[in-house]
């Protein structure tokens, strides 16, 4: 009879599963989701237990931090990349904040995300398209659209042509965009997209 129940995980099994999971927040600036806890062989009750103990805090649904991780300036991006994983990625004003590109002082974080659902918080600003590898880097625990595409995203966005200016000036500057590179994607844009490229590169020579 006893058999017929799972066997429940020694001392040795439960302290290479919170090495794991410790390993992985760390990794993600202390945060991490139910499902990775659950996927390294956490149950819903092992989850309440650490929460309850203290040694983890609920910060959103699904998502939680390791309690004495330390803290750092981009908390609320690795949160949120965190949460939603390789399904988005930091994108558009955010993206060109954090490369350095402009002064656009983002209200929101945006995030570009194949999801459908609602966005889980009014803090973020999702703009619903895919991006490629091509598309992102990684910075630490953040995925985060290239200084091209970010600047291609902008273009096609709403901010004003003097802003965009500033966003491709600085990063002609600072050798993270190539001029040549992006002045390339003009041909595949929508007319409107590739004036507003042009006419950026063109004011900062």
């Amino acid at each position: 009879m006893s058999g017929w129940l799972a066997p429940r995980p020694d001392d040795s099994e439960r302290e290479s599963v919170g090495e794991e999971i410790t390993r992985a927040a760390r990794s993600q600036a202390g945060y991490f989701t139910t499902g990775q806890a659950l996927r390294l062989g956490f149950s819903v009750a092992d989850i309440s237990d650490q929460v309850a103990d203290g040694a983890w805090v609920k910060v959103e649904r699904d998502l939680y931090r390791l309690k004495d991780h330390p803290r750092s300036d981009f908390e609320e991006f690795a949160k949120w990349c965190t949460w939603f994983g390789s399904a988005a990625a930091v994108s558009h004003q955010s993206a060109a904040e954090l490369h350095g590109l402009g002064h656009l002082y983002p209200r929101f974080i945006h995030l570009s995300t194949v999801l459908s659902p609602p966005s889980p918080t009014q803090q973020l600003a999702l703009h619903r398209h895919s991006l490629s590898s091509e598309d992102c880097e990684q910075v630490g625990p953040l995925r985060i659209t290239t200084p091209k595409r970010t600047a291609l995203d902008l273009a096609a966005g709403g901010i004003s042509q003097e802003l965009l200016d500033e966003v491709v000036a600085d990063g002609v500057a600072i050798d993270r965009l190539n001029a040549n590179a992006l002045y390339g994607e003009c041909g595949s844009l929508p007319v409107q997209v590739a004036q507003r490229i042009e006419h950026a590169l063109a004011a900062c020579t």
